[in-house]
């Protein structure tokens, strides 16, 4: 069996699908592209495979080959977005800090989506406001959100869909909802 230019193609297809899932907590759009580029260029390599003049033999392998991957994927997929998560963590962890300091100094709740801030109860000081919105554009959220039990942070939203990460200022309310990810911080 010889390697050609269409396995060449599937293999490239399914790392990018592989590679998408580090990208699916930090970047959004890349992860999007990534995936479903990978999606579209394994489909067409695989069926180039399928439908060309080799022996059954080549296409029972790549077609093993295949399914082999998808599993690998079915499995890995959890902890390749957790890993997405953690490194956005790690590469925002001061300006995520300073934020949560001023949050958890406030009483009630605090919301903050796009340069709009409400806060219930308790006051931020024009000082502390700007704070927040320039973390926020640092961070590259779009809505924070303080409450009793956490704070929230926004990475990605479409219609009833919504990615992001919490840090959590007691470790009693996670129960089944939020997935720990490193230290205080869930998705």
């Amino acid at each position: 069996m010889t390697i050609s230019f269409k396995h060449i193609g599937l293999i490239i297809g399914i790392a990018s699908i592989f590679l998408s899932f580090l990208f699916a907590g930090r970047q959004q759009g890349t992860y999007q592209i990534l995936l479903l580029g990978g999606i579209a260029t394994a489909f067409f390599f695989y069926l180039t495979i399928l439908f060309a003049r080799n022996k059954l033999k080549s296409k029972l392998f790549w077609s093993a080959l295949v399914v082999a991957c998808a599993v690998l994927q079915w499995l890995t997929e959890p902890i390749l977005i957790d890993t997405s998560y953690r490194y956005y963590i790690s590469q925002n962890q001061n300006t995520l800090n300073e934020i949560n300091d001023i949050l958890q100094r406030k009483q009630g709740e605090v919301f903050m989506l796009n340069d709009s801030v409400t806060v219930k109860y308790d006051t931020l000081t024009f000082h502390e406001k700007e704070k927040l919105k320039r973390g926020r554009k640092d961070l590259g959220v779009y809505l924070i959100s303080k409450s009793n039990k956490g704070i929230y942070y926004g990475l990605w939203g479409f219609l009833d869909v919504r990615l992001g990460i919490t840090y959590l200022q007691t470790l009693e309310h996670t129960g089944d909802k939020y997935r720990h990810l490193t230290g205080s911080w869930f998705r």
